[in-house]
Protein backbone atom coordinates (compact mmCIF):
# COMPACT_ATOMS: atom_id res chain seq x y z
CA UNK A 1 0.00 0.00 0.00
CA UNK A 2 1.47 3.78 -0.61
CA UNK A 3 1.33 6.19 1.98
CA UNK A 4 -1.16 8.23 -0.35
CA UNK A 5 -3.43 5.67 0.04
CA UNK A 6 -2.92 5.00 3.74
CA UNK A 7 -4.08 8.31 4.65
CA UNK A 8 -7.04 8.43 2.47
CA UNK A 9 -8.73 5.25 3.82
CA UNK A 10 -11.28 5.15 6.93
CA UNK A 11 -10.88 1.90 7.82
CA UNK A 12 -8.59 -0.94 7.58
CA UNK A 13 -8.70 -4.85 6.86
CA UNK A 14 -6.57 -7.59 9.18
CA UNK A 15 -4.45 -7.43 5.73
CA UNK A 16 -4.30 -3.69 5.24
CA UNK A 17 -2.99 -3.57 9.08
CA UNK A 18 -0.14 -5.88 8.34
CA UNK A 19 0.78 -4.16 4.96
CA UNK A 20 1.42 -1.14 7.58
CA UNK A 21 3.20 -3.31 9.53
CA UNK A 22 5.35 -4.36 7.00
CA UNK A 23 6.17 -0.93 5.64
CA UNK A 24 4.33 1.43 3.32
CA UNK A 25 5.77 2.56 -0.14
CA UNK A 26 6.42 6.39 -0.34
CA UNK A 27 5.86 7.02 3.96
CA UNK A 28 8.07 9.83 5.00
CA UNK A 29 11.20 8.75 7.54
CA UNK A 30 10.33 8.37 11.15
CA UNK A 31 6.34 7.29 11.09
CA UNK A 32 5.46 5.80 14.25
CA UNK A 33 5.04 1.54 13.65
CA UNK A 34 3.40 -1.09 15.02
CA UNK A 35 4.80 -3.91 16.88
CA UNK A 36 4.23 -7.03 15.06
CA UNK A 37 4.21 -10.75 15.72
CA UNK A 38 3.50 -11.55 19.19
CA UNK A 39 2.89 -7.60 20.12
CA UNK A 40 0.54 -7.27 16.98
CA UNK A 41 -2.26 -5.17 19.03
CA UNK A 42 -5.22 -5.27 17.25
CA UNK A 43 -5.99 -6.58 13.95
CA UNK A 44 -8.44 -3.94 12.02
CA UNK A 45 -9.37 -0.81 12.19
CA UNK A 46 -13.22 -0.36 12.14
CA UNK A 47 -12.98 3.40 12.07
CA UNK A 48 -10.38 6.30 11.77
CA UNK A 49 -11.25 10.48 11.27
CA UNK A 50 -10.39 13.25 12.55
CA UNK A 51 -11.98 16.98 12.10
CA UNK A 52 -10.31 19.90 11.46
CA UNK A 53 -12.21 21.99 12.55
CA UNK A 54 -12.39 21.45 15.62
CA UNK A 55 -8.95 19.38 16.56
CA UNK A 56 -10.24 16.21 17.28
CA UNK A 57 -10.12 12.88 15.91
CA UNK A 58 -11.05 9.13 16.36
CA UNK A 59 -10.06 5.47 15.95
CA UNK A 60 -11.57 2.15 17.16
CA UNK A 61 -9.51 -0.72 16.92
CA UNK A 62 -10.85 -4.69 16.98
CA UNK A 63 -8.76 -7.40 18.15
CA UNK A 64 -9.84 -10.88 17.56
CA UNK A 65 -9.40 -12.94 20.85
CA UNK A 66 -8.33 -16.18 20.31
CA UNK A 67 -8.65 -19.49 22.36
CA UNK A 68 -4.76 -20.23 22.00
CA UNK A 69 -3.47 -17.11 22.10
CA UNK A 70 0.11 -17.55 23.45
CA UNK A 71 -0.57 -15.11 26.84
CA UNK A 72 -3.26 -17.68 27.94
CA UNK A 73 -0.75 -20.41 28.58
CA UNK A 74 1.04 -18.08 31.08
CA UNK A 75 -0.84 -15.73 32.32
CA UNK A 76 -2.03 -17.37 35.27
CA UNK A 77 -1.27 -20.43 34.79
CA UNK A 78 -4.07 -22.51 35.48
CA UNK A 79 -6.83 -19.27 35.57
CA UNK A 80 -5.87 -17.55 31.97
CA UNK A 81 -6.87 -14.18 31.45
CA UNK A 82 -5.56 -11.63 28.89
CA UNK A 83 -2.61 -9.31 30.69
CA UNK A 84 -4.48 -6.33 31.91
CA UNK A 85 -1.36 -4.61 30.32
CA UNK A 86 -2.06 -5.58 26.52
CA UNK A 87 -5.33 -3.39 27.00
CA UNK A 88 -3.15 -0.08 28.28
CA UNK A 89 -0.12 -1.02 25.37
CA UNK A 90 -3.22 -1.13 22.68
CA UNK A 91 -4.46 2.20 23.25
CA UNK A 92 -1.07 3.80 23.42
CA UNK A 93 -0.36 1.80 19.88
CA UNK A 94 -3.98 2.88 18.56
CA UNK A 95 -2.61 6.73 19.45
CA UNK A 96 0.20 5.68 17.25
CA UNK A 97 -1.50 4.27 14.34
CA UNK A 98 -3.63 7.47 14.06
CA UNK A 99 -0.56 9.82 14.20
CA UNK A 100 1.32 7.76 11.40
CA UNK A 101 -2.18 8.10 9.56
CA UNK A 102 -2.30 11.96 10.35
CA UNK A 103 1.08 12.12 8.46
CA UNK A 104 2.89 12.86 12.50
CA UNK A 105 6.23 11.59 11.78
CA UNK A 106 8.55 10.34 14.93
CA UNK A 107 5.32 10.67 17.33
CA UNK A 108 5.80 7.22 18.37
CA UNK A 109 7.12 7.80 22.09
CA UNK A 110 5.14 6.76 24.87
CA UNK A 111 4.62 9.78 27.40
CA UNK A 112 2.35 8.85 29.75
CA UNK A 113 -1.31 7.63 30.83
CA UNK A 114 -4.29 8.38 33.86
CA UNK A 115 -6.93 7.45 35.09
CA UNK A 116 -6.91 3.81 33.95
CA UNK A 117 -9.73 1.65 35.83
CA UNK A 118 -10.22 -2.14 34.92
CA UNK A 119 -13.70 -3.75 36.43
CA UNK A 120 -13.89 -6.71 33.86
CA UNK A 121 -11.44 -8.90 32.43
CA UNK A 122 -11.06 -10.82 29.08
CA UNK A 123 -11.07 -14.83 29.00
CA UNK A 124 -10.21 -17.05 25.98
CA UNK A 125 -13.78 -17.71 24.91
CA UNK A 126 -14.67 -14.27 24.54
CA UNK A 127 -14.29 -12.96 20.94
CA UNK A 128 -14.32 -9.67 20.06
CA UNK A 129 -12.15 -6.45 21.76
CA UNK A 130 -12.79 -3.34 20.79
CA UNK A 131 -10.50 -0.32 21.77
CA UNK A 132 -12.59 3.42 20.78
CA UNK A 133 -10.02 5.90 21.19
CA UNK A 134 -11.18 9.77 21.04
CA UNK A 135 -8.29 11.54 20.30
CA UNK A 136 -9.07 15.45 21.85
CA UNK A 137 -5.82 16.94 20.92
CA UNK A 138 -2.79 17.23 19.01
CA UNK A 139 -0.41 20.29 20.48
CA UNK A 140 2.35 21.09 18.85
CA UNK A 141 5.44 22.99 20.30
CA UNK A 142 8.46 23.86 17.41
CA UNK A 143 9.04 20.27 15.95
CA UNK A 144 7.61 18.60 18.74
CA UNK A 145 4.14 16.82 18.38
CA UNK A 146 2.10 15.37 21.48
CA UNK A 147 -1.53 13.69 20.75
CA UNK A 148 -3.66 12.80 23.95
CA UNK A 149 -6.71 11.20 23.81
CA UNK A 150 -9.33 9.01 25.96
CA UNK A 151 -10.36 5.84 25.78
CA UNK A 152 -12.57 2.58 26.37
CA UNK A 153 -11.98 -1.24 26.04
CA UNK A 154 -15.00 -3.27 25.47
CA UNK A 155 -15.34 -7.31 25.26
CA UNK A 156 -18.28 -8.66 23.14
CA UNK A 157 -20.37 -5.23 23.92
CA UNK A 158 -19.19 -5.06 27.35
CA UNK A 159 -16.64 -1.97 28.83
CA UNK A 160 -14.19 -3.57 30.92
CA UNK A 161 -11.93 -0.74 30.86
CA UNK A 162 -11.47 3.06 30.84
CA UNK A 163 -8.46 5.14 30.30
CA UNK A 164 -9.00 8.98 30.89
CA UNK A 165 -5.84 10.43 29.25
CA UNK A 166 -3.12 8.35 27.20
CA UNK A 167 -0.57 10.69 25.36
CA UNK A 168 2.02 9.78 22.85
CA UNK A 169 4.58 12.13 21.64
CA UNK A 170 7.58 12.83 19.31
CA UNK A 171 9.84 12.94 22.26
CA UNK A 172 9.99 13.02 25.87
CA UNK A 173 8.95 16.00 27.08
CA UNK A 174 11.52 16.30 30.38
CA UNK A 175 15.00 17.74 29.92
CA UNK A 176 16.45 15.61 31.91
CA UNK A 177 16.11 11.42 32.96
CA UNK A 178 15.65 11.40 36.20
CA UNK A 179 18.18 8.71 38.10
CA UNK A 180 19.17 6.97 41.13
CA UNK A 181 22.86 6.92 41.62
CA UNK A 182 23.51 3.88 43.24
CA UNK A 183 21.38 0.88 42.46
CA UNK A 184 20.80 -1.53 45.32
CA UNK A 185 23.26 -4.72 45.44
CA UNK A 186 21.36 -7.77 44.56
CA UNK A 187 21.00 -11.24 46.21
CA UNK A 188 21.93 -14.61 45.56
CA UNK A 189 19.71 -17.48 44.65
CA UNK A 190 18.56 -19.63 47.20
CA UNK A 191 17.67 -23.02 46.67
CA UNK A 192 13.31 -23.24 46.78
CA UNK A 193 11.27 -25.57 48.86
CA UNK A 194 7.99 -25.71 49.36
CA UNK A 195 7.12 -23.43 52.77
CA UNK A 196 4.13 -23.22 54.62
CA UNK A 197 1.30 -20.33 54.63
CA UNK A 198 3.16 -19.20 57.91
CA UNK A 199 6.52 -19.37 56.79
CA UNK A 200 5.72 -17.71 53.37
CA UNK A 201 4.65 -14.73 55.36
CA UNK A 202 6.97 -14.37 57.50
CA UNK A 203 9.53 -14.41 54.82
CA UNK A 204 11.22 -10.64 53.85
CA UNK A 205 12.68 -11.43 50.37
CA UNK A 206 12.44 -14.03 47.95
CA UNK A 207 15.14 -16.15 46.01
CA UNK A 208 14.74 -16.22 42.19
CA UNK A 209 13.62 -19.73 42.34
CA UNK A 210 10.89 -18.96 45.07
CA UNK A 211 9.62 -16.40 43.07
CA UNK A 212 9.33 -18.98 39.65
CA UNK A 213 7.60 -21.70 42.40
CA UNK A 214 4.96 -18.93 43.31
CA UNK A 215 4.44 -18.58 39.66
CA UNK A 216 3.60 -22.22 39.06
CA UNK A 217 1.76 -22.54 42.50
CA UNK A 218 4.21 -25.18 43.61
CA UNK A 219 6.49 -23.48 46.20
CA UNK A 220 3.49 -23.05 48.98
CA UNK A 221 2.03 -25.73 50.92
CA UNK A 222 -1.19 -24.59 51.47
CA UNK A 223 -4.17 -27.51 50.88
CA UNK A 224 -7.11 -26.40 50.81
CA UNK A 225 -6.60 -22.65 50.32
CA UNK A 226 -7.14 -20.48 47.21
CA UNK A 227 -3.53 -18.66 46.40
CA UNK A 228 -3.05 -16.32 43.54
CA UNK A 229 -0.28 -16.84 41.66
CA UNK A 230 2.58 -14.67 39.51
CA UNK A 231 2.78 -14.97 35.57
CA UNK A 232 4.74 -17.55 34.12
CA UNK A 233 7.54 -17.59 31.44
CA UNK A 234 7.92 -14.40 29.11
CA UNK A 235 5.18 -12.49 31.04
CA UNK A 236 7.00 -12.97 34.27
CA UNK A 237 8.85 -9.87 35.04
CA UNK A 238 10.02 -10.01 38.86
CA UNK A 239 13.12 -11.76 39.05
CA UNK A 240 13.96 -11.79 42.74
CA UNK A 241 12.45 -10.03 45.78
CA UNK A 242 14.84 -7.98 47.73
CA UNK A 243 12.56 -6.39 50.52
CA UNK A 244 9.39 -7.67 51.62
CA UNK A 245 7.94 -5.55 54.66
CA UNK A 246 4.69 -3.90 56.45
CA UNK A 247 4.00 -1.89 59.31
CA UNK A 248 0.83 -2.37 60.88
CA UNK A 249 0.55 0.45 63.04
CA UNK A 250 1.28 2.94 60.07
CA UNK A 251 -0.56 0.68 57.64
CA UNK A 252 2.23 1.15 55.05
CA UNK A 253 4.72 -0.94 52.94
CA UNK A 254 7.61 -1.28 51.23
CA UNK A 255 9.00 -3.74 48.09
CA UNK A 256 12.05 -3.63 46.71
CA UNK A 257 12.71 -6.25 43.42
CA UNK A 258 14.52 -6.81 40.99
CA UNK A 259 15.43 -8.66 37.14
CA UNK A 260 18.39 -8.86 34.99
CA UNK A 261 17.97 -7.33 31.39
CA UNK A 262 19.72 -8.41 28.03
CA UNK A 263 19.78 -8.63 24.49
CA UNK A 264 18.66 -12.26 25.01
CA UNK A 265 14.96 -11.30 26.10
CA UNK A 266 12.04 -11.99 23.92
CA UNK A 267 10.85 -8.82 23.23
CA UNK A 268 13.98 -7.63 21.69
CA UNK A 269 13.10 -10.17 18.82
CA UNK A 270 10.35 -7.87 17.85
CA UNK A 271 11.21 -4.20 18.77
CA UNK A 272 14.16 -2.33 19.50
CA UNK A 273 13.54 -1.50 23.05
CA UNK A 274 11.34 -3.48 25.88
CA UNK A 275 7.97 -2.43 25.62
CA UNK A 276 6.45 0.08 28.49
CA UNK A 277 3.23 -1.61 29.22
CA UNK A 278 6.19 -4.83 30.59
CA UNK A 279 7.72 -2.25 33.55
CA UNK A 280 3.51 -1.66 34.01
CA UNK A 281 2.51 -4.99 34.16
CA UNK A 282 5.74 -5.90 36.71
CA UNK A 283 4.21 -2.69 39.16
CA UNK A 284 0.91 -4.90 39.32
CA UNK A 285 2.95 -8.32 39.96
CA UNK A 286 4.73 -6.60 42.71
CA UNK A 287 0.91 -5.41 44.70
CA UNK A 288 -0.86 -8.88 43.27
CA UNK A 289 2.55 -10.53 45.50
CA UNK A 290 2.15 -8.18 48.30
CA UNK A 291 -1.56 -9.59 48.66
CA UNK A 292 -0.30 -13.15 48.59
CA UNK A 293 2.52 -12.32 51.05
CA UNK A 294 -0.08 -10.57 53.89
CA UNK A 295 -2.22 -13.67 53.82
CA UNK A 296 -5.14 -12.91 51.45
CA UNK A 297 -6.54 -16.14 49.78
CA UNK A 298 -8.08 -15.52 46.23
CA UNK A 299 -6.65 -14.79 42.63
CA UNK A 300 -5.39 -11.09 42.07
CA UNK A 301 -6.50 -8.64 39.12
CA UNK A 302 -5.25 -5.80 37.99
CA UNK A 303 -7.74 -2.90 38.72
CA UNK A 304 -5.75 0.13 37.07
CA UNK A 305 -3.76 3.32 38.42
CA UNK A 306 -4.30 6.75 38.78
CA UNK A 307 -1.41 7.95 36.42
CA UNK A 308 1.96 6.74 35.00
CA UNK A 309 5.03 9.20 34.06
CA UNK A 310 7.47 7.59 31.01
CA UNK A 311 10.84 9.00 31.40
CA UNK A 312 12.98 6.11 29.65
CA UNK A 313 12.99 2.92 28.18
CA UNK A 314 14.55 -0.36 28.90
CA UNK A 315 17.16 -0.91 26.21
CA UNK A 316 19.34 -4.25 25.05
CA UNK A 317 22.47 -2.89 26.60
CA UNK A 318 20.56 -2.44 30.27
CA UNK A 319 21.92 -4.86 32.58
CA UNK A 320 20.13 -4.20 36.22
CA UNK A 321 16.06 -3.32 36.53
CA UNK A 322 14.49 -2.64 39.84
CA UNK A 323 11.29 -1.95 40.94
CA UNK A 324 10.39 0.04 44.01
CA UNK A 325 6.96 0.31 45.74
CA UNK A 326 5.83 1.70 48.32
CA UNK A 327 2.04 0.39 49.75
CA UNK A 328 -0.12 3.04 50.99
CA UNK A 329 -3.31 1.21 51.17
CA UNK A 330 -4.05 -2.23 52.41
CA UNK A 331 -7.79 -2.83 52.34
CA UNK A 332 -10.01 -5.91 53.52
CA UNK A 333 -13.47 -5.52 52.70
CA UNK A 334 -16.36 -8.34 54.48
CA UNK A 335 -16.82 -10.53 51.46
CA UNK A 336 -12.71 -11.74 52.00
CA UNK A 337 -11.70 -9.72 48.92
CA UNK A 338 -8.69 -7.43 49.46
CA UNK A 339 -7.39 -4.76 48.15
CA UNK A 340 -3.54 -2.85 47.82
CA UNK A 341 -2.32 0.59 46.48
CA UNK A 342 0.93 1.38 45.74
CA UNK A 343 3.35 4.07 44.65
CA UNK A 344 6.21 2.57 42.20
CA UNK A 345 9.37 3.14 40.45
CA UNK A 346 11.07 1.30 37.82
CA UNK A 347 14.61 1.78 36.96
CA UNK A 348 17.29 0.43 34.75
CA UNK A 349 20.83 0.77 35.54
CA UNK A 350 20.05 3.35 38.02
CA UNK A 351 17.60 5.57 35.07
CA UNK A 352 14.13 6.22 36.14
CA UNK A 353 12.22 4.76 33.71
CA UNK A 354 8.73 5.17 34.95
CA UNK A 355 6.63 6.00 38.15
CA UNK A 356 3.48 4.56 38.86
CA UNK A 357 1.14 6.64 41.11
CA UNK A 358 -1.51 4.82 42.85
CA UNK A 359 -1.77 1.12 41.28
CA UNK A 360 -4.37 -0.96 42.65
CA UNK A 361 -4.96 -4.38 42.31
CA UNK A 362 -7.27 -6.72 43.99
CA UNK A 363 -7.95 -10.04 45.42
CA UNK A 364 -10.90 -11.81 44.62
CA UNK A 365 -12.41 -14.79 45.52
CA UNK A 366 -14.32 -17.36 43.31
CA UNK A 367 -13.20 -16.21 40.10
CA UNK A 368 -10.46 -19.06 38.77
CA UNK A 369 -11.25 -20.76 35.46
CA UNK A 370 -8.97 -23.86 36.03
CA UNK A 371 -10.86 -25.86 33.45
CA UNK A 372 -9.13 -24.79 30.71
CA UNK A 373 -9.59 -25.01 27.54
CA UNK A 374 -12.58 -26.40 28.32
CA UNK A 375 -15.86 -24.22 28.27
CA UNK A 376 -16.84 -23.40 31.27
CA UNK A 377 -18.77 -19.89 33.31
CA UNK A 378 -15.59 -18.65 34.02
CA UNK A 379 -14.71 -18.96 30.74
CA UNK A 380 -15.74 -15.74 29.07
CA UNK A 381 -15.03 -11.78 30.66
CA UNK A 382 -16.69 -10.88 33.92
CA UNK A 383 -16.94 -7.88 35.57
CA UNK A 384 -14.33 -7.79 39.18
CA UNK A 385 -15.23 -5.79 41.96
CA UNK A 386 -13.39 -2.58 42.92
CA UNK A 387 -12.54 -0.98 46.13
CA UNK A 388 -14.38 2.02 47.06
Amino acid sequence: MRFDEFQKKSRFSPDEILDFVSGLDGAPAGLPALPWSLLLPFHEIREISWDQASGKGRIVAVRRNRLDDWFYDCHFQGDPVMPGCWGVDAVWQALKFFAAWRGLTGCDKTLGMEGVSFFGQIRPYDKEVVYAVDVVSVEKDGDETMLTGKAAVSVDGVQVYTIASASVATAYWTEETPSRQTPAASMPDEPARRLSWAEFTAKTRLSRAEVIGLSRGTMLDAPGLEVGLLPTGPMLEIGRVEKLAWDEALGEGELRASRENGPHEWFYAIGPTKPTVLSIDAVWQLCGLFLVWRGNQGIGRALGFEKVEVFDEIRPSDRDIRYEARIIRHTKVPTGDAFVRADTKVYADGRLILACTNANVGCHKNIRYSDYPLPSAMSTGGKLKVAA
